[in-house]
């Protein structure tokens, strides 16, 4: 079943720039994963340093697969410290 995950991160003022490049830099290489169907980064408008990503995968593998990557594991390092809040929801899509 395919599962979808809205997680929304809120960077530290101090760390805003480098949390965005860091999110930026996740991007393309999860879209391109085999079980990856869509994942869309957003910045909440009025709210500097806020951000959400809408992510979509083929299934509980396709997550743990992407979660077990170099990059994701890279990303989760580079955010270590610079983030107030991080909140992930996995969801299933029910119509």
């Amino acid at each position: 079943m395919e599962i979808r995950i809205v997680a929304t991160i809120q960077a530290k003022a101090e760390f805003i720039a480098d949390v965005t490049a860091t999110l930026k830099r996740v991007v393309s290489p999860s879209r391109q994963e085999a079980g990856n169907v869509q994942y869309d980064l957003h910045e909440v408008v009025d709210k500097p340093g806020s951000f959400v990503f809408f992510e979509r995968w083929k299934d509980r593998d396709a997550v743990a697969s992407h979660e077990q990557s170099e990059h994701f594991k890279r990303f989760l390092v580079e955010l270590d410290g610079k983030t107030d809040s991080v909140d992930i929801k996995l969801l299933n899509f029910l119509g």
